[in-house]
Parts: structure tokens; sequence; C-alpha cells
């Protein structure tokens, strides 16, 4: 074949490439041009201490169009009451990093049950807000301190914080879920991807926290600046999440679980704590048709641990894979990171050769769960009753990776390495969290803290540094 032949075969072949990249179910599930038509914002959180114990948080909430005054009426504008559409108020609490003890039960008494989703730490949830969730503001007195009622919402739960290590003072609610874009004005909605996926293309509008005090007295104005430690920019995660080819991967935009939750890792932290791990959708597949991998032992899905092993999932010796919604599967042992792995300063803040990457971690920082006792299958005694599957959602009996072990091995996971971590750094990988501190001290500073002889800056070769800007994240 001559030359002329070769190359007109070539553009052929790339133009095929390009149009399939085009026309790709994955590549047309979103629409991230109609992102500016809305805005999520948390207007305002009131606090009322009811019982011992207890209080009634009501978080009020709007969407306005992009960053203007106006606002979407989500009860009944297309984008929110089509096919596909959903927002989500969360509601999470801890002084530290956020465990929501005893939001599933104040009693911290196992959660039995045949369905699956239930988690060991999950924040308690109110779904359909456009729908039968939120109420409608009619009044200053319903909604105090926003500037307009039109088109605000409000939604109030009372909770029933549990102490876990320190006494709970303030809490975090957050605003997820995505429009749909139908019925935009002044914009045309691509078309969606070809079947099986849904008519409309889901909006993966950023998500939207707001940190909140528990007060001893009604408190009508109860939000308060982050009380938590910033750790990641999440300006340095879109340099490489923006959708785009880098090295042989296009790094998809971080707007995860069917869009529902985006761009925003102080949302992320509510749900992937330190006590969480992938157990709700875990149960035994004994005799069934479905990957043995789900019922086998439960994964941290904790931020600190689940985010080093997903970048880390090629250099791991372990396979990091977590069971999601619905039982799926995930294997990150693929995953490659398009940059230095070493390099800590691509992801956390990093200010005048201080980084938020550098031991000791904080007094504060909790051990990552790798076991929650839960038990997948529990027969009843009634010979024709369903099996059940028991939650422990008690933190206090939870098998815990002490936290500076938790980060490392989430990277250097070889059996060796864990035992240097034991022998000489004083880690473990099967205490509680009471232990940790009181018998179980880590000691790793002593030779990687900074100026030491194995300071982290000079194992992993890091020299560079720059500050965060916006939207950082504690875990």
């Amino acid at each position: 074949m001559n030359i002329p032949v070769i190359l007109r075969t070539m553009s052929r072949c790339l133009l095929l490439a390009v149009s399939l990249i085009v026309v790709s179910p994955v590549a047309r599930s979103q629409a991230w041009d109609a992102v500016g038509f809305f805005k999520y914002n948390i207007e305002n959180v009131t606090v009322v201490p009811g019982a011992p114990g207890t209080w009634t948080v009501k978080a009020i909430f709007s969407v306005t169009k992009g960053d203007t005054d106006e606002t979407w009426d989500i009860q009944n504008a297309l984008p929110f009451r089509s096919q596909g559409a959903g927002l989500t108020l969360d509601i999470g609490w801890d002084p530290t990093e956020l465990t929501n003890t005893g939001s599933a039960n104040p009693l911290l008494s196992p959660i039995v049950t045949t369905a699956l989703g239930t988690g060991a730490a999950l924040p308690l949830q109110v779904r359909n807000l456009q729908t039968t969730g939120a109420t409608r503001c009619a009044s200053d007195v319903e909604c105090p301190g926003v500037a307009s009622l039109v088109n605000r919402f409000w939604v109030a739960r009372a909770v029933t914080p549990v102490t876990f290590m320190r006494a709970v003072k303030t809490g975090r609610v957050a605003l997820e879920g995505k429009p749909v874009c139908n019925g935009i004005p002044g914009y045309a909605c691509p078309a969606a991807a070809p079947p099986p996926a849904p008519p409309y293309l889901n909006v993966p509008v950023p998500s939207a926290v707001a940190s909140f005090a528990f007060t001893a007295t009604e408190s009508l104005a109860a939000i308060i600046p982050d009380p938590r430690r910033q750790i990641v920019d999440i300006n340095k995660c879109r340099q490489c999440h923006d959708g785009n080819q880098h090295g042989d991967t296009v790094v998809p935009r971080l707007s995860l679980h069917g869009n529902n939750r985006t761009e925003n890792l102080g949302l992320c932290v509510v749900c992937h704590n330190a006590n969480q791990t992938d157990v709700p959708y875990r149960y035994l597949t004994s005799g069934t048709s479905a990957d043995p991998r789900i019922s086998g032992p439960e994964v941290p899905i904790d931020f600190k641990v689940m985010v080093h092993s997903i970048h880390a999932g090629g250099f791991r010796e372990t396979p990091y894979v977590v069971v999601g919604f619905n039982s799926s599967v995930n294997d990150f042992s693929d995953v490659r990171f398009p940059r230095a792995l070493r390099d800590c300063t691509s992801c956390h803040i990093d200010v005048n050769g201080k980084g938020t990457f550098e031991l000791p971690l904080g007094p504060t920082v909790l051990g990552t769960t790798v076991k929650t006792q839960s038990v997948y299958q529990v027969p009843l005694s009634t010979p024709t009753a369903a099996s059940y599957r028991s939650i422990s959602v008690n933190p206090f009996d939870d098998v815990k990776i002490s936290p500076t072990a938790a980060v490392c091995s989430s990277c250097h996971d070889k059996s060796e390495v864990k035992s240097h971590m034991i022998r000489t750094g004083g880690a473990s990988f099967a205490t509680t969290q009471l232990a940790i501190g009181t018998t179980v001290n880590e000691r790793c500073a002593s030779c990687h803290g900074p100026g030491k002889d194995r300071d982290l800056r000079k194992v992993h070769e890091i020299r560079g540094g720059s500050s965060g800007t916006d939207d950082q994240h504690d875990d």
C-alpha cells in the first residue's frame, strides 16, 4: 500500500474513533454545559433543642438560576419534575470527623432487615425534595433569615446525635441531587444517549454544604464557619478530573452516584467517614450466580483510605474492591494515577513548605473501620421466615486500623511494610477506637515527620508546593 492510501486509511480510522467518542453513552449521559443554569444554596439552618440530647434541625434552601437572584420552583419546573430528577438533603454530625453516630437509632442497636442499603454510619437523609420531601416557605416565622420567600423550601428533622469519643457540638447539612436537561428556557438540551439511557440528560450541579452548631437554646441562625481542617483543594482535583485525556485515560469529572453528588468534597466525607464500610450492599452469594466477592469481608470507604486506595490502584499489591449501589462490584485495580503517585501535593494543600499530608496526624483523627461486626445473613427462629441481615451501627466495637497506618497502607499495602508499621511505628490493623491513643500509640512521625531522617518529603521526593484556594475537605 502506498503512502497516500495509508494516510487516507489512518484518517478514516481517526474519524471513526472520534465519532465513537462523541456518540458514546458515557460521553453523552451528562449535560455539563447546562450546569450554569443551576446553583444549590443552603440559605439558613435553625436549631431548636427538644428532649435532652435531641434537636430539631431545619434547613432552608433554594435553587437559583445560576448566579442570579431568580429561583427555580423545584416542585413544578420541568428540570426537577421530569424522569430521572431528584434532590436530597443530608444531615450529619460529629465534632471533628463526621460519623453520624446515632443516625440509625440512638440506642445503637443492630438494624435487622432484609433490604440492602443500611449503613453503619450514614447521615440522616431526606429524599424527593422536589415532590413530597420539602415544604414551601410561607412566612418569615417559618423560614427566618432568608432574603425572599419566593421558591424557598425547608426540611426539618429531629436528630439525636450519640457521642462517639467526643461530645457532639456541630453538624453539617448538604444539598445534593440533579435536575435533568428538560425545559431550560433559552437552552437547547442535547439528545440523550441511545437506550437504555433515560430520555433526559443529567445536569450534574455542584452540591452545597453548610456547617451548623447544636445550641443549648433556640438558634434561628445556626450556620457557622466550617470547623473542620482543610486537607485537599478541589481545584487540584479538577486539574485531572476534567473529562479530558490524561496519558492513556480519560479522567472523568467528579460527579458520582448517578450525578447526584458533584464536585463538593465537603459532601463526600459526610458518608465516606471513618466508621463507614461498604457493608450496606453486601450479602451472602452462596448458591447464587452473583459475583462471589459481594459476600467477602467488608471494605472501608473512609475518604482518607478510599481516595488513596483508588489512585494507587496500579501500585497496590491487593486490589481495592468496593461493593456499591445495587451490589455492584467496583474493582479499581486498573486505575493509573496520571501524575507522579508519590507527589502528595498533587491533591493536598501545601503552603510555604507545610503540607496537610505531613505527620503527625491531628489527635482527633479517627481510626478507619474495617469490620463493623455486621452479619450478612441471620436465619430467624421460624423456619418459614426469610434470612435477614444484621447491620451493626455501634462504632465502639468496630475493628479499626490506627489512623496513620490506615492512610499509609492505602498505597503501601505489602505485608512487610505493614509489619514495619506495627513493629517500628506502633500501629495496629486490628484495634478499637478506645485503644487508639491509649494502648495503641503510633510513633510514625518520629522517623517520617518533618525534618526527620525519613521525612515524607524526602522519601516521596516532594520539592514543590502550592496553596489551596477553594472548597476543600476534611478527612
